[in-house]
């Protein structure tokens, strides 16, 4: 099997090579991603989302059930992923575990990602019977996969809906937790559900506009945000207070307890936030 090695992409991490890689992708070409390891997956996410969309090419993730189920354990990485899916830029299928080394094939390319010592490379093979029998196996191998959902919103839309539905101080607190959390050795341990309702505490929001705006999202039900309510006020994290409205039963408005708002004052939501839900 003969195989031309035409070019070498380096980079100090994954998210530096796919961030090249996407770069140097024409957005009329499609890439099937096979097997990627979770790394590459997670820094995939990543470096999209410095690209608008329409630069970036038709990508075709194919996996095992295994990471992806960890791409959507991953809050951060899922609602990334989500965005791409919206924007049609990423479609996800599942495959049943060959042994088959990772590629990323595209029509006349194929890149071979690697991971050495914690250092990302993809090596570019073209021209040769590997890249075009690798073609024809990942196209079938694509139409044989199971659509795999994500079952995570969209972050765009998760940021915006929340600004317009919450209030632009809230989203920007948000933001900042989120930014925090993707810095973080881990930014899969990030609980979106838990840092919300702190965030909204911060911001004296109504707990029923919290949870409505939670359930018609897509982020969780009415039910979780109760619960997880309910558990950050016995961790004396969060109070509530008692708001009366002209029909029907009091509304809840979240508070910090003074405990926490005073370490509010000290450090930020962001690593409030982070010390509770990351």
């Amino acid at each position: 099997m003969s195989t031309e090695l035409e070019a070498e992409l380096q980079g100090s991490d994954p998210t530096a090579v796919l961030r090249e890689f996407l770069s140097e992708a024409a957005p009329s070409s499609v890439y099937h991603l096979v097997d990627l390891p979770w790394p590459y997956i997670a820094s995939l996410t990543e470096a999209a989302t410095e690209f608008d969309p329409a630069e970036l090419p038709e990508l075709r993730l194919l996996g095992r059930r295994e990471t992806l189920v960890s791409l959507r354990q991953s809050f951060l990485g899922a609602a990334r992923a989500a965005n791409l899916v919206e924007a049609d830029r990423l479609a996800v299928r599942e495959r049943e575990p060959t042994g088959d080394t990772p590629l990323i094939v595209g029509e006349e390319r194929v890149h071979v990602p690697l991971l050495l010592d914690g250092t990302g490379a993809a090596v570019v093979a073209t021209r040769g019977s590997f890249a075009e029998q690798a073609g024809e196996s990942v196209a079938s191998a694509w139409e044989g996969g199971e659509p795999f959902s994500l079952r995570t919103p969209a972050l765009e839309r998760i940021r915006d809906t929340m600004a317009s539905d919450l209030g632009s101080g809230l989203k920007e607190d948000f933001d900042q937790s989120l930014a925090r959390a993707a810095t973080q050795r881990d930014p899969g341990d990030f609980e979106p559900v838990t840092a919300a309702v702190v965030v909204a505490a911060a911001n004296g929001t109504l707990h029923y506009d919290l949870s409505r705006w939670g359930e018609s999202v897509g982020l969780a039900s009415k039910a979780t945000f109760s619960r997880r309510k309910g558990e950050l006020e016995d961790m004396d994290v969060i109070t509530t207070e008692k708001v009366p409205v002209e029909m029907g039963r009091p509304r809840q408005r979240l508070h910090l307890t003074d405990e926490y708002d005073s370490k509010l004052g000290d450090h930020g939501v962001d690593e409030l936030v982070a010390r509770i839900a990351g």
